[in-house]
């Protein structure tokens, strides 16, 4: 009889405690956070990260340039130092959504990539305005012998400057598929033109400060000495802002883990499909292999916005990665080859900041034209904010290579920034419509486009790094040639002329993409 209560009271004991710790079970894997309205300050925080991205970028479009001609790299082979990390991307980035969709890590499936990325933007931070002296020790190292003064052609110094471009260039660039991914999640559906346009409102913060802090005489201040000048110190401020920014980011929700998503569909970000638990059934069937399929076979809606983002892309691409040189040296008459003591390159110089201004500008009114994107696209429509962006862009850069002054540069460097809010948001607002109305439907692991079925996995993040490949196609051809347009004309008001002209041309092939509204 003792015995039998004894193993009565273990058994309700061991009920107890079991019951217990599927309760604790549940309270851990809590995922309500995402199935509610994120505030104003949630959005902020989720595309905090943005802000350092662009931050980083802003330190890079405006001191690179400047940085690869000061140590002895021809015009033309400059150029084409930005396409090194683009041709990069476009290898890694149609892997970098699959990845980030099928990531099984505890962590979730966007932040570990984002993490990664981050730490290698930080190492570019560094290589960047170091790469020369980086360079002089590394040429010690391998050759120690007392070195009285640098040649201007040292390779080691072209390598670690080089090399620090293509890590800060890449890891900017593709560290936005994973933050965009990672914010849509955390969002409903009908949150995302909301979540997108705080998205771009943050972008448009980092390059503000980005563009101004490059502007700003840092050397003025006794202290930046010890840091080693005023690029040193600028990209430092960066990379103090950068870091903090991403922790913000990364630190606000708790991802849904994939395994947890496939065994609760009910803890989907994204509801879109009636039969939750059959489309969660289909991802289980899905290969690395069938993304890779999505990727070559693009439904007809995707190409068209894919062909929109590269030609509007490469506008904005002319304009930020050239600008500060084309206003150095057509705007004010300098030249970056001549000696540093000289009055060519101190113009250059001046022209330089002067054009970092600009820049500000173009940042300034891409924070207040993303302010109210998701009221303008209310009313007027995305096929009118789309078409209407590229076409102003396009006319203005024009104006600015006929007309090169420096109340033009200033001036009409806001549609700049109208056109960059807009192809930074517009087409991540069609693709997330695009999933959330089931405009690719699934069969049988199959999509189906236009009545026909096509043989891929459309994902979110897949589609995503699709967009976003279009930048990295956008930097390696401008890369090839636009050095050859500048010593064919003798000008770097080429530059700015074909800016206008793929703008114009993003305007035109506007009028075909699918806009669901």
């Amino acid at each position: 009889m003792n015995l039998s209560r004894i193993k009565w009271t273990f058994l309700r004991a061991m009920s107890k405690l079991a019951w217990r710790g599927k309760d604790d079970a549940v309270k851990k894997d809590n995922f309500s956070h995402i199935s509610r309205k994120k505030s104003l300050w949630e959005l902020m925080r989720l595309s905090c990260i943005m802000m350092g991205i662009e931050l980083a970028y802003s330190a890079e479009t405006a001191f690179v340039s400047p940085i690869l001609l000061n140590i002895g790299i021809h015009h033309k082979y400059m150029t084409m130092v930005w396409s090194l990390s683009a041709c990069l991307s476009i290898i890694c980035s149609p892997l970098i959504g699959p990845l980030t969709d099928q990531c099984r890590l505890a962590l979730g499936r966007r932040r570990p990539l984002m993490i990664f990325l981050s730490v290698l933007l930080l190492l570019g931070l560094i290589l960047v305005p170091h790469g020369a002296k980086i360079g002089l020790w590394l040429e010690w190292v391998t050759m120690p012998v007392k070195i009285e003064k640098s040649s201007s052609l040292n390779p080691w110094i072209i390598f670690c400057t080089v090399l620090g471009t293509i890590v800060l260039d890449f890891s900017a660039d593709n560290c936005q598929t994973p933050s965009r991914a990672y914010l849509l999640d955390m969002c409903l559906p009908a949150d995302h033109t909301r979540a997108l346009s705080t998205f771009s409102i943050m972008s448009g913060i980092g390059s503000f400060l980005g563009y101004a802090m490059s502007a700003y005489d840092w050397e003025s201040l006794s202290w930046t000495h010890h840091l080693g000048g005023n690029i040193s110190t600028v990209f430092a401020v960066v990379a103090v802002i950068f870091t903090i920014s991403a922790l913000l980011t990364l630190t606000t929700f708790r991802e849904v883990p994939l395994p947890v998503l496939e065994d609760q569909p009910v803890c989907s970000p994204i509801p879109s499909c009636k039969d939750i638990q059959r489309i969660q059934s289909e991802r289980r069937k899905i290969s690395f292999g069938a993304y890779i399929k999505s990727i070559l076979r693009m439904p007809a809606s995707i190409k068209i916005l894919c062909t929109v983002s590269l030609l509007g892309w490469m506008g904005d691409v002319c304009y930020t990665l050239y600008f500060t040189d084309f206003v150095g040296e057509t705007v004010f008459r300098g030249d970056p080859g001549s000696d540093s003591q000289s009055q060519e390159y101190g113009l250059y110089e001046s022209g330089v900041r002067f054009g970092c201004w600009g820049m500000s500008i173009y940042a300034f009114s891409c924070i207040l034209f993303s302010m109210g994107m998701n009221s303008l696209i209310k009313i007027f429509s995305a096929k009118f904010i789309l078409i209407s962006a590229s076409s102003l862009f396009g006319l203005s850069m024009i104006c600015l290579a006929v007309w090169p002054t420096k109340i033009n540069v200033l001036v009409l460097s806001v549609f700049a920034g109208i056109n960059f809010s807009t192809i930074f948001t517009v087409p991540f607002i069609l693709i997330a419509q695009y999933h959330a109305q089931e405009s690719f439907r699934g069969f049988d692991g199959m999509v189906v486009d236009d009545g026909k079925k096509v043989d891929a996995a459309r994902g979110l993040g897949t589609d995503i790094a699709i967009i976003n490949s279009s930048l990295f196609l956008a930097q390696i051809f401008v890369s090839l040639i636009i050095g050859a347009l500048v010593s064919l004309t003798g000008s770097t008001s080429a530059v700015i002329y074909s800016a206008g002209v793929f703008s114009l041309c993003a305007g035109i092939a506007a009028n075909r993409v699918l806009y669901l509204e």
